[in-house]
């Protein structure tokens, strides 16, 4: 069964997240460029909608959830603001 994934984030996000895919990825592929194994990685691209969704949901809050958990107490003062 092929699925539609549609990507949510920007041009720049995408363009880095096939960067780390390429750094990731084991198919393999003839001299010719036949694919005659697709990994994980590209699977899951090509057919996870709500597991590409949630990888750009974490990117996005990364810094914050960092932030969080390095430096409290600018979080605390931040939200009585």
């Amino acid at each position: 069964m092929t699925s539609s994934v549609l990507w949510h984030g920007s041009q720049t996000e995408a363009l880095e997240l096939l960067q780390a895919l390429s750094r990731n990825c084991s198919c393999v592929v003839t001299a010719e460029g036949v694919r005659l194994t697709t990994c994980a990685p590209h699977e899951m691209l090509s057919s996870d909608q709500r597991a590409i969704d949630g990888l750009l949901f974490a990117r996005r809050i990364a810094a914050r959830l960092l932030s969080e958990e390095f430096n409290p107490h600018v979080v605390a003062s931040e939200l009585a603001h």
